[in-house]
């Protein structure tokens, strides 16, 4: 996490756009979206559940909302799943199939629950401290028609503290080799576990995050746990690691904004261990809008892979970014896996592969022999107004290079060439005349270096977003975008030096009509 300099590439458009609703990324039918929650596959169907606001577009009274979709592109809007009551609003948390029926609640069929966060609210406490008084507690609620209907379980809540107040975002998993139901919890500045074997009663086994990664003067919130194994292991290596991720929520001292640390370590069904020195921070993305990641639940064996998705926005500013109707957008879906680096064991990500079935002929430039000196270098004229890219560049020593991937002067990706490899930086643009936005979303970030003088880079460009990937998937950017991509140019600008095109491939995308 690098800190923006303050907005000096800050431009002011005279009226804001009611920004076009995105083509591939998923959007709510009307009203608020941020974290995705319940990320669970059943029966054929990938479940969607978000936090949700459907009378208003800025956050309040939090619904879960919900969809499905069977190729995680074309996506079918189902009812409101959970909505608050006199106990409190539904906050995050996660959704699993209870295949063998542990919970006793589907007379031994399989069934779906979701386990949440009961935020409420009571009357003002002279306590508090100037600190405004809430209590958490765990819920859980279940359906027993794929998903179509869900009744709160009668007795809620399965899980309180009486001695924490940010107590929240419920992520629920089956450790096979203990054999017993896992929940992490996001507790203050820490992450706990608690084991349980019929997903009702839970028992605390151990806690992780004192003297852990970043840390700022918002709480932890949104964890995920899973498993995954290590592509370059050495033979005498684990041939897997467990994931641990976290979410930092915008605090006031932190300009940055909300961001997501990731730890990669081991752990036995009650204690999470690190491997990383506990100074090291770990950025799931290095974009600023890439928050409350959550991955898929019982996804089939025979597929195999980890899907997660992101809430595509920032806590910074995400209550004023342009609305039509609707304000907020996930992600695109991922796929994570893990690679074994000289600094460690690190994430790799890569876009579902999904989009592929969207994807027309491609355009694409042969690996060049041809370097481009300095000036302005057009490689797609008319850009579409989704697509899907993959560049391969080489910088020659010195070289200072500026990408414009459909953009305009809304957006650059600047590549810098130097002795110890390439130098990334990202800068933003952009002003609605809203104060809490213009302050916060414009941006000039150092983003990370690559090794070596060649950059893979691969791309999704919609309305509303841009998505980077790098060094195959070992970098990620993730940006909000105003812009108006259809009919932009691809382009790349040599500031200083020279830079050769190895290979480009762009493909526009047909719409996935996401969210609609």
């Amino acid at each position: 996490m690098t800190t923006p300099s303050p907005a000096t590439a800050a431009r002011v458009v005279a009226a804001p756009t009611p920004p076009a609703r995105p083509g591939l990324h998923f959007t709510p039918p009307e009203g608020w979206l941020n974290d995705p929650n319940g990320l669970v596959y059943f029966e054929g169907e990938y479940h969607l559940f978000y936090q949700y606001h459907p009378h208003d577009r800025v956050w309040g009274p939090m619904h879960w909302g919900h969809a499905v979709s069977r190729d995680l592109c074309h996506w079918e809007h189902l009812p409101v799943a959970l909505s608050p009551d006199e106990a409190g609003m539904c906050f995050s948390g996660s959704a699993i199939v209870d295949w063998h029926d542990a919970s006793g609640l589907f007379d031994g069929e399989p069934g779906l629950l979701a386990f949440y966060t009961e935020h409420r609210v009571p009357p003002e406490d002279p306590d508090s401290l100037g600190q405004e008084p809430y209590i958490q507690a765990q819920c859980l609620a279940y359906s027993r028609d794929r998903g179509r209907s869900w009744q709160k379980y009668a007795g809620n809540p399965i899980l309180e503290s009486a001695e924490l107040r940010d107590f929240r975002d419920p992520k629920v998993l089956w450790h096979a080799p203990s054999r017993r139901w896992v929940m992490a919890l996001a507790c203050g500045q820490t992450i706990r576990f608690y084991r349980s074997e019929n997903l009702l009663d839970w028992t605390l086994a151990s806690e992780f995050g004192d003297g852990q990664g970043a840390h700022t003067a918002h709480p932890w919130e949104c964890p995920d746990l899973f498993e995954l194994p290590v592509a370059g292991a050495g033979e005498d290596e684990p041939a897997s690691r467990w994931v641990l991720v976290v979410g930092i929520g915008s605090s006031e001292e932190n300009p940055f904004g909300s961001f997501t640390q990731y730890f990669v370590g081991h752990f036995d069904g009650e204690r999470f261990h690190n491997d990383q020195p506990g100074e090291t921070v770990l950025m799931m993305d290095e974009g600023r809008d890439f928050y409350a990641v959550q991955s898929w639940s019982d996804i089939p064996e025979r597929d195999g892979r980890r899907l997660a998705i992101a809430w595509l926005n920032n806590w910074r500013y995400a209550n004023q970014i342009p609305e039509a109707g609707w304000r907020g957008a996930m992600s695109f879906p991922r796929e994570l896996s893990l690679v074994a680096t000289p600094e460690g064991v690190r994430l790799r990500q890569a876009f579902a592969r999904e989009w592929q079935a969207l994807a027309a002929e491609p355009v694409r430039i042969a690996p060049g022999h041809r370097s481009l000196d300095r000036g302005r270098h057009v490689l797609v004229k008319d850009g579409a107004r989704l697509a899907h890219g993959q560049l391969a560049l080489t910088l020659a020593p010195g070289s200072r290079v500026s990408l414009d991937l459909q953009q305009g002067d809304d957006q650059a990706l600047e590549l810098v060439a130097d002795d110890g490899g390439i130098a990334v930086r990202h800068r933003r643009r952009g002003e609605n005349g809203v104060t809490e936005f213009d302050s916060h979303f414009p941006h000039d970030l150092a983003v990370g270096r690559l090794a070596g003088e060649t950059v893979t880079l691969e791309w999704l460009v919609d309305d509303g977003s841009l998505e980077l990937l790098l060094d195959d998937g070992r970098l990620a950017i993730t940006q909000l975008s105003f812009a108006e991509p259809a009919g932009q140019p691809l382009a790349l600008e040599v500031v200083t030096g020279e830079c050769r095109v190895r290979a480009l491939e762009y493909r526009p995308l047909t719409t996935g009509l996401a969210g609609r």
